[in-house]
């Protein structure tokens, strides 16, 4: 099963900066950086007891304007160690940068 190590890996391997949810106040390096999470775990059960879990984690990409060449090389990592991924995109007005928000379970 994939650790909180290993997915950092990965994006580190994409080539992009990344801490754990969130920077330290500013130690943020200049954009495009990436945080990531745990979120909730996805247990499968047998005989009423916990047998499997697949644990969800969010990634997310930081951009001063769009930059698909980025996202494809975090989403090419992401591919190539064989994680499903689900995409979605924001503009966070106050800090002016764009958020893609990637959703993946390991």
């Amino acid at each position: 099963m994939m650790e909180a190590k290993d997915v950092r890996a990965i994006i580190t391997a994409a080539g992009l900066p990344v801490a754990y949810r969130a920077w330290t106040e500013g130690k943020a390096p200049a954009l495009p950086y990436c945080v990531y999470y745990a979120g909730r775990a996805n247990n499968m059960s047998a005989d009423g007891i916990v047998f499997f879990t697949a644990q969800r984690y969010t990634i997310e990409l930081y951009t001063d304007e769009k930059d698909p060449a980025t996202e494809k090389k975090l989403e090419a990592a992401l591919t190539a160690a064989g994680i499903f991924w689900v995409k979605d995109e924001t503009y966070i007005e106050d800090e002016r940068m764009n958020e893609i928000i990637y959703e993946i379970e390991v």
